[in-house]
């Protein structure tokens, strides 16, 4: 019988008889040594503290993660030898998770098993808020182009400095929110395939070009001066930015589709 569906039968008795069930469980984990070779037994003291549902949300995080974590586990008690610490974290670090998604019937990443268990308006929230600040971005942008016509080509064109300045942080902001809610809803799906990174890649770029892209139109705004340089930098970075959102759509979209399949 797997471990986890002996957990699965504890939690399924009467509330009388739970909690003893659970402390023989427990009793049993610290007591009994841990085989080196076997898998069930080797995760089992990860399921005397934690739901198997929160080892699954985190089989992505790579060794360095399951290594500390295991550490600071056995720091807290967890009934682990110091030679017992290289094989269980090649168990929980292994690149195709598949032997921990066998013990613990783990879903599919960013599989409809798993979008299922969360909420519609979650998983929709952040494209709808990214597709918003999208189209407020390629206005921003729009005005930043204007402001290289006049400037660069000598151009008379209209110019909204404080709209495009205030717009501008504004969008800046609602991107680097974007990016913290999309890493917790993708924490919520248990992650997203691996064919699926370039989303996750994508918004760590965004990341490096909203604090360039923010600093450099604050220091423009807050200090005006005849320029040449700096506008084309920032100019330049906030059209690869733009790229990058709409990149994100398209990947975005993708994504929603391998959710909702049916």
């Amino acid at each position: 019988m797997r471990i986890y569906t002996i957990f699965h039968f504890a939690a399924s008795l009467r509330l009388p008889w739970r909690l003893p069930a659970f402390l023989a469980l427990w009793f049993l984990l610290l007591t009994v040594p841990v085989r080196a070779d076997d898998p069930g037994q080797m995760i089992a003291p990860c399921l005397a503290c934690h739901t198997a549902e929160r080892i699954c949300r985190n089989v992505d995080s790579g060794d360095a993660f399951w290594t500390d974590t295991v550490k600071r586990m056995i720091a807290k008690g967890a009934h682990v030898g110091p030679d017992q610490v290289p094989g269980l974290v090649a168990l929980l670090a292994n690149p195709d998770h598949a032997e921990v998604r066998r013990l613990l019937d783990c879903p599919a990443p960013g599989s409809p098993e798993t979008a299922a268990a969360v909420p519609t308006a979650v998983i929709l929230g952040h494209p709808l808020l990214m597709i918003l600040v999208l189209l407020l971005g390629l206005w921003v942008a729009w005005q930043g182009v204007n402001r290289a016509r006049f400037t660069l080509l000598g151009q008379k064109v209209a110019f909204n400095w404080k709209g495009h300045t205030r717009y501008g942080l504004v969008v800046m902001a609602l991107w680097f929110v974007g990016a913290v809610g999309g890493s917790i809803v993708t924490d919520m799906l248990q992650g997203i395939p691996d064919a699926y990174e370039l989303h996750g890649t994508m918004a760590k770029i965004m990341l490096a070009l909203i604090v360039f892209g923010a600093a450099t139109g604050l220091y423009m705004d807050r200090r005006k001066a005849k320029r040449s340089i700096m506008p084309v930098l920032h100019g330049a970075a906030n059209m690869l930015l733009l790229l990058l959102a709409l990149g994100q759509l398209v990947t975005g979209l993708v994504i929603l589709g391998r959710l909702f399949a049916s």
